[in-house]
């Protein structure tokens, strides 16, 4: 048997962690996971390989997980021992405009104007890839959209993909 899982990907700056807060007190039925809290001394494949095996574990109880990270790098889930237990995989995308993730991440601190500008490029390199994808992979943009609204659109979007599950 196999689970649906549900992973919202997108470069730093997006508001996944955000976005991710507020999910969790929308959605008591799932579990939704910042992947970013366990990551330790940089390893993020073994950070990913324990969110994946949490996934199943909390798929075995029949409840659902949404997963919030940079999949597929520096999290590569195909990697992890237990994703044969999940199909489908369903991802969706948050992102921001260049000047709204730049504003973000400055604030933040720890960022150069070289990594900005290079992951600005790597955020529409993906936007791009995703719209080619089959099917086209949702993208949720945040530059002026409230952590509450990003939020309900992820509600909605996994919700309407849980429908019709086996438990």
């Amino acid at each position: 048997m196999t689970y649906p899982l549900f992973i919202v990907t997108g470069y730093s700056g997006s508001g996944k962690s955000t976005t991710s807060r507020v999910l969790g007190r929308l959605m008591p039925d799932f579990d939704v996971f910042d992947m970013d809290m366990i990551v330790h001394e940089q390893d993020f494949q073994t950070a990913c390989n324990h969110w994946i095996r949490i996934a199943y574990s909390v798929a075995l109880c029949g409840r659902g997980t949404i997963l919030f990270g940079p999949v597929p790098s520096p999290y590569n889930v195909a990697a992890c021992d237990r994703i044969r237990h999940f199909d489908p995989i369903h991802y969706l995308i948050l992102n921001c405009s260049d000047e709204a993730r730049t504003r973000r991440l400055t604030e933040r601190g720890g960022w150069t104007p070289a990594g900005i500008h290079h992951t600005n490029l790597a955020a529409a390199e993906m936007i791009r890839a995703a719209r080619h994808s089959v099917p086209p992979i949702p993208v949720v943009d945040t530059t002026n959209t409230p952590p509450q609204l990003a939020a309900e659109a992820i509600r909605e979007w996994a919700l309407a993909r849980w429908q019709g599950r086996l438990v």
